[in-house]
């Protein structure tokens, strides 16, 4: 939708005039934003950047000096390009010095072998500017209703960037505050993958490096930034630069308004849950409305179960439905399968039974009365986070937590994200770029309680060794490392960063084509 220097050469008026290009031809896709035609001196003072400059030469002045003045006040104004009649009014041909000038200053300079209406020119050209805008437009409102619309239809950050990736033909990536992908379509070179991401997400950004690079906003604080790779030239990315911002506003949109997927349609007890998490029912209301679909719950305490699922595989957890125990509901959220069911004497292992093989890991509420099912959900819900970010991704009790139920919490926004970055970024950005990382031994240090020779211990190697990556773990943090404090606040750092990718290979797994 960008009109070029290239493109107005084209123009019939241009092209039956002869128009040649005598410099700058490297140049040529420089946006033209307006047509100016003069014969005055000092035209320059009036551009404001982006015309097309038409002249017969009478204002340029009788020596090489004056015009090359002319030329270069042209240039630094940010004149497109400069169009020179050769018609005789002034020039017969285009002076050497013009050449020469335009030639230092890198402007497109276009000679014309004949005389030329510039009215028409100009008349042609903002015709021509005019229709791309208006296509400009069109295009900016169907993609404002684009991504209107799946709003309206309550998407989740996923689809909104499939669909990103889709009108902009190119490939997207969602992260967060701390550089953690939820989400990517599309595909990447061998020399930039997606295991590589730090690299890329920590460094500089313009979009004229190939990469469209907009905020996503959450009550006025960064949640994260959406990625457009494309390969179209620097003044051609206005689209996508758009689409990407409005991109980015639909994901803190969706993320401010998402309370669940959407029940399925066909499965009722899907449809329950899912209103049960929403909140849009209490416990005794959704007790209660079990009890129609046929699920017995009863009056005693209930518990409830969530399975953690891997996006890739539909396979590795129970699909959602009616089970042959009454006394139970579950369902299939995409991320996860959640069963509601009455405690009656079972057994911990029996509980964890309801949704078979947990592969993946999951988590399990406290027994409580209906009155307080929403504080199970979120006991359960916190539970299987924690298990999801811990390598053996075992069944985790509610009560088995400890200050992961506040690190659970301050997940859900910015916070934690904030934090980890702040206690770790220089670290992870340092480790990003070497073959060796730190974090590792950092990790292992605390897991002990800074006890030195536990730590070289548990990595199989010398003291030594452990003491100079101490010391440069020390230095790139700003910290002491033999302070408590700072000790326990790295712990917690540590922990949310588990607890974040955890969540993060989670969602770019489900978001993958």
């Amino acid at each position: 939708m960008v009109f070029t220097v290239a493109d107005a050469l084209e123009i019939d008026l241009l092209r039956d005039a002869g128009a040649r290009v005598l410099t700058g031809s490297g140049s040529l896709d420089r946006e033209v934003r307006w047509v100016h035609s003069s014969e005055i001196s000092d035209i320059a003072r009036f551009l404001r950047g982006g015309e097309l400059l038409l002249t017969a030469g009478l204002g340029m002045g009788n020596t090489g000096a004056l015009q090359q003045v002319f030329v270069r006040a042209a240039a630094h104004a940010g004149a497109a390009a400069l169009v020179i009649e050769e018609s005789g009014r002034m020039f017969d041909r285009v002076p050497d010095a013009v050449v020469a000038e335009g030639q230092a200053c890198d402007l497109p300079i276009i000679a014309l072998a004949r005389e030329v209406p510039f009215a028409g020119v100009s008349a042609q050209v903002h015709e021509i500017l005019t229709d791309k805008r208006l296509q400009a437009l069109t295009y900016e409102r169907e993609v404002e209703s684009t991504f209107s619309n799946l709003l309206l239809d309550g998407a989740d950050y996923l689809s909104i960037v499939q669909t990103l990736a889709e009108l902009t033909d190119s490939t997207v990536v969602l992260e967060n505050i701390a550089h953690r992908v939820m989400a990517y379509v599309g595909e990447f070179d061998e020399e930039a993958g997606i295991e590589d991401w730090d690299k890329h997400a920590r460094g500089l950004h313009s979009d004229d490096d190939g990469c469209v690079r907009r905020p996503v906003l959450m009550r006025g604080q960064p949640w994260g930034w959406i990625h457009v790779f494309t390969d179209r030239p620097a003044t051609a990315r206005s689209t996508a630069a758009f689409a990407a911002e409005r991109a980015a506003a639909s994901v803190a949109i969706s993320l401010l308004t998402d309370r669940s997927r959407e029940a399925r349609d066909d499965q009722r007890s899907t449809a329950l849950i899912t209103r049960l998490l929403i909140g849009d029912l209490s416990g005794a209301e959704f007790v209660d409305q079990a009890g129609r679909l046929g699920y017995q719950l009863g009056s005693g305490h209930i518990v409830v179960v969530i399975a953690n699922k891997d996006g890739r595989d539909e396979s590795s957890a129970p699909r959602g439905g009616r089970q042959i125990d009454t006394g139970a509901i579950n369902a299939d959220m995409g991320d996860y399968v959640v069963a509601v069911a009455a405690e009656s004497g079972r057994t911990r292992a029996e509980l964890a039974g309801l949704l078979g093989k947990m592969e993946h890991g999951g988590g399990m509420s406290r027994a409580v009365p209906a009155s307080m099912l929403q504080v199970a959900v979120t006991q359960a819900k916190s539970a299987a986070a924690v298990s999801r970010s811990l390598p053996a991704s075992p069944m985790l009790h509610f009560d088995d937590l400890g200050v992961e139920r506040l690190l659970v919490t301050l997940a859900q926004g910015p916070e934690l994200a904030s934090f980890v970055e702040d206690e770790l970024g220089p670290l992870l950005t340092k480790d990003a770029r070497s073959t060796t990382p730190l974090l590792p031994t950092l990790r292992a240090f605390l897991a002990v309680d800074g006890r030195k020779t536990e730590a070289a211990d548990k990595l199989f190697i010398q003291r030594r060794t452990l003491y100079n990556r101490l010391d440069r773990i020390a230095t790139i943090l700003g910290k002491s490392l033999d302070d408590a404090a700072t000790r326990q606040s790295l712990l917690l750092a540590v922990k949310g960063l588990d607890l974040l990718e955890g969540s993060s290979v989670a969602a770019r797994r489900s978001g993958r084509p």
